[in-house]
């Protein structure tokens, strides 16, 4: 009889693609109790929307929205500071992860950018570990961000980042599944000199959490939080044009899929295009991978969003868009 987990996604997949970095030491990772995750078919049946992760109580349905609602376009150069911190942060309900964090948060704040405009980052290391930000995109190569910023030191890079599309931005130091693994990523968007069409924008960064020290992630997450679109969705207008930049920044996975139940969208893949490069209702992404997708929602109602990987979706990466 087939499980669960075949009726729901299905049997297929996509080629694998290298992933950026080494795989090497597991992240430190502090638990509240020694349960194991519940994650046989069973408890996938009965847990809250389709999985077993639920999202720490303390957070209510705004409290990812300055890590999910990007900040408007505006014209002119752009400063901005950012402090490097370690710290504990709550991934999940009742699982906690000495993280690294761009100013406090997994993932990092969203920066934006006109092309042609400069972005300066004055990037400060709090931490007792050397650390790095590195933007994706074509930029002066004295200003790529690979270099150590030393324990306690700050390091400011002036980018004028092109061509306008979406990218990541991370720490670029070795090992590369730690560095990201423990939270040290983040988006950029640049946008064209002749604006796209006024949309509602969210932002979405597919990230992966390695609780038992294997090398593997064991929760996955939009936006640092474990469960937490599954229990409090996104919430769009109908009938309005919904960008959707999604990113995939899992390090240990070599792909990862976006799929939206009950609609179907445009993909521009890094949206570095201003015509669609397919329609589609799933788009695959390797490690660093990114697209903008634009959608509309005719009907109110609850659209389901997850990775096409059981194992991810099962895991924490489950989500609704809710539209009204």
């Amino acid at each position: 009889m087939p499980t669960r987990r075949e009726w729901l996604f299905g049997v297929g997949g996509v080629a694998a693609a290298t992933a950026i970095g080494a795989a090497v030491s597991a992240l430190r990772v502090r638990r509240s109790d020694d349960l194991a995750l519940p994650m046989d078919d069973a408890a996938m049946l009965h847990g809250p929307y389709g999985h077993s992760v639920e999202p720490p109580a303390s957070l209510g349905p705004a409290a990812l929205d300055d890590l999910t609602i990007p900040p408007p376009p505006a014209p002119g150069p752009i400063a901005r500071s950012i402090t490097i911190t370690q710290q504990p942060v709550e991934v999940s309900a009742g699982r906690t992860m000495d993280a690294w964090t761009f100013d406090g948060r997994i993932p990092g704040p969203i920066l934006r950018v006109r092309e042609g405009e400069t972005l300066t980052l004055s990037v400060r290391n709090l931490t007792p570990h050397p650390h790095n930000l590195h933007t994706h995109g074509a930029h002066a190569p004295t200003a790529d961000g690979w270099e150590p910023i030393p324990p306690a030191e700050t390091r400011v890079y002036d980018i004028a980042p092109r061509p306008a599309g979406l990218y990541p931005y991370h720490c670029d130091l070795l090992p590369s599944t730690q560095h990201l693994g423990r939270g040290l990523y983040g988006a950029l968007i640049v946008d064209p000199r002749d604006a796209r069409p006024e949309a509602e924008e969210r932002v979405l960064i597919l990230g992966g959490f390695d609780l038992d020290g294997d090398g593997r992630s064991d929760l996955y997450s939009w936006n640092g939080i474990a469960g937490y679109f599954a229990r409090h969705p996104l919430k769009v207008p109908t009938n309005t044009l919904v960008r959707l930049h999604v990113l995939n920044l899992v390090p240990d996975e070599p792909v990862a899929t976006f799929h939206l139940h009950a609609q179907t969208f445009d993909v521009f893949r890094s949206g570095t295009r201003r015509v669609p490069d397919a329609h589609s209702d799933v788009v695959p992404l390797t490690l660093g991978e990114r697209a903008m997708l634009e959608m509309r929602f005719d009907a109110p109602g609850r659209y389901m969003f997850h990775p096409h990987q059981p194992r991810l979706a099962e895991r924490g990466a489950m989500g609704w868009i809710v539209a009204v």
